[in-house]
């Protein structure tokens, strides 16, 4: 095999036939967007209510080409009264308002209910990751009208806001469903 120099290799003239041939200048193209731009100011002129829509020479000239006949009537306000009294605000400002205030109680003692399954093994399940979670809850079946059901609940919490606690512990620890209820 022959070898190549490709160093001392001529180069082609810069006018070959190899070059691309550049394409033309689109002129359609822009003839449409011409056309898209003043379509898009006829609409913005016609949405401003402009009157150089309607006559042009109108606003080109100092004289109107015709008067028009669409004069706005000015509205006067009535007059201010000098005198008005206001029953209502001697009455706010004599006002009592009697509240009863009674103080709420918690119902009972809440129960999380954490789920409601159909298999014992799921159920133990979920008691072991919430045993990882730190807090003890109780599996506990019970027959419902399709069949045999699981519960898993914790509790009981004698406020309801130490089971909002707990829900939001467990939230964090990707545990998600639990409900609130009374302890019945």
């Amino acid at each position: 095999m022959k070898n190549k120099d490709y160093v001392s290799k001529k180069k082609p003239p810069a006018n070959s036939s190899k070059q691309k041939n550049k394409a033309p200048f689109p002129v359609i193209k822009l003839l449409l967007l011409l056309a898209l731009i003043a379509v898009f100011a006829y609409f913005l002129m016609y949405l401003k209510g402009d009157d150089l829509l309607e006559n042009p020479l109108e606003k080109l000239t100092d004289k109107p080409v015709a008067e028009k006949s669409k004069a706005k009537p000015k509205t006067e306000l009535p007059p201010i009264p000098e005198d008005e009294e206001w029953q209502f605000i001697e009455e706010l400002e004599n006002k009592e308002v009697q509240v009863d205030s009674e103080e709420l109680q918690d119902k009972g003692p809440w129960r999380l209910r954490c789920a409601t399954v159909r298999s014992e093994e799921r159920a133990e399940g979920l008691k072991a990751q919430i045993a990882f979670a730190g807090y003890e809850s109780t599996v506990k079946a019970y027959q419902g009208t399709s069949g045999l059901w699981y519960r898993v609940d914790l509790g009981p919490f004698e406020r309801k806001r130490e089971a909002q606690s707990v829900s939001h512990d467990l939230k964090r620890n990707k545990i998600f469903g639990c409900k609130i209820f009374l302890w019945n």
